[in-house]
């Protein structure tokens, strides 16, 4: 159900709703190539059962855990059995054995059209005083140069695809990386902020690939309720339709003007649609709902830096 609430757009939502619903034709992926990481369970799972309403040509599943991989595909399949499904157990740390991932699937499939990144880690919630250094860059390892690996073997596997054709890629990250700090939390949003900008500039050096950096909301996952063990919290979950039909949403042709964006999956998506000039602005930096700073004396807008 919508409610009136001070944000960007005046309607939130907390559960699915008609403008994002898998089953329009309009948010169809006929045709399309499908990744999810972290389809094991949690959000990746609900992902893969809205992309699947979607009507891709395949699905292709990726996850640590086989037998919960084995589960997610076959719900998937009791509601969609015409569908292609495919699973493949790795580790986001493992680069050599995700990009033979990644090229074995584009071999077979032509390409990987979209790729939605779901897998995650929470990092031990505890004051940084407390912070162990010689294990802190373990949630690093994964958040960070896992995502590096990933967005490495995408944009490789499709490099032979097309001259120049766009491919997708989904970012979930966190709402934490820009509110106030909350004790106990550094550790892990400080890693998803080096994610987000590390996937902006690689986004920026691979002009073919449309970045979206999505908050799916607050859900009851086993990373929340991990939580949850250390931390009282303080919101009451949305239903896990909201980021999986949104995910759907935003990787459509109506979603295109958000690349390089960082939206809330709670937000209504006409209100977007209708507000693109202001959150696209002009030049590069500018307009809405991305990262920056205002006030630098030295900055030029539209200008980047380039190699010597």
């Amino acid at each position: 159900m919508a409610s009136p609430t001070p944000s960007y757009t005046k309607l939130t939502y907390s559960a699915g709703y008609p403008a994002i619903d898998p089953a329009l034709p309009a948010l169809s992926t006929s045709g399309k190539v499908v990744l999810i990481t972290g389809a094991s369970g949690g959000i990746g799972r609900a992902a893969a059962l809205s992309f699947a309403t979607s009507g891709p040509k395949s699905l292709v599943l990726l996850g640590r855990k086989s037998d919960a991989l084995a589960e997610t595909a076959k719900l998937v399949q009791s509601h969609h059995g015409h569908l292609a499904i495919e699973t493949h157990q790795v580790d986001l740390c493992d680069a050599p054995g995700l990009r033979a991932v990644f090229d074995a699937v584009a071999s077979k499939q032509g390409a990987i059209d979209i790729l939605v990144h779901c897998a995650g880690v929470l990092a031990p919630v505890v004051p940084l005083m407390e912070a162990d250094p010689a294990t802190f860059m373990d949630g690093y390892k994964t958040t960070v140069v896992g995502t590096l690996s990933l967005a490495q073997a995408f944009a490789g596997a499709n490099k032979n695809s097309a001259s120049g054709r766009e491919i997708t890629l989904l970012n979930l990250t966190t709402a934490g990386i820009l509110f106030p700090p909350f004790p106990g939390m550094g550790a892990y949003v400080s890693s998803k902020m080096a994610a987000v900008k590390l996937l902006q500039v690689f986004a920026t050096e691979n002009p073919h690939v449309r970045l979206h950096h999505i908050h799916p909301g607050f859900l009851d996952t086993d990373m929340s309720r991990q939580l949850a063990k250390t931390t009282k919290l303080p919101f009451a979950f949305d239903d896990i339709s909201l980021p999986a039909n949104f995910l759907v949403w935003i990787a459509s042709t109506e979603a295109k003007f958000l690349n390089n964006k960082i939206v809330f999956a709670s937000w209504d998506v006409e209100e977007l649609k209708s507000r693109e000039k202001e959150i696209v602005g002009g030049p590069p930096g500018t307009g809405e709902l991305w990262l920056g700073y205002q006030g630098f004396p030295r900055y030029i807008s539209g200008q980047s830096l380039e190699r010597p």
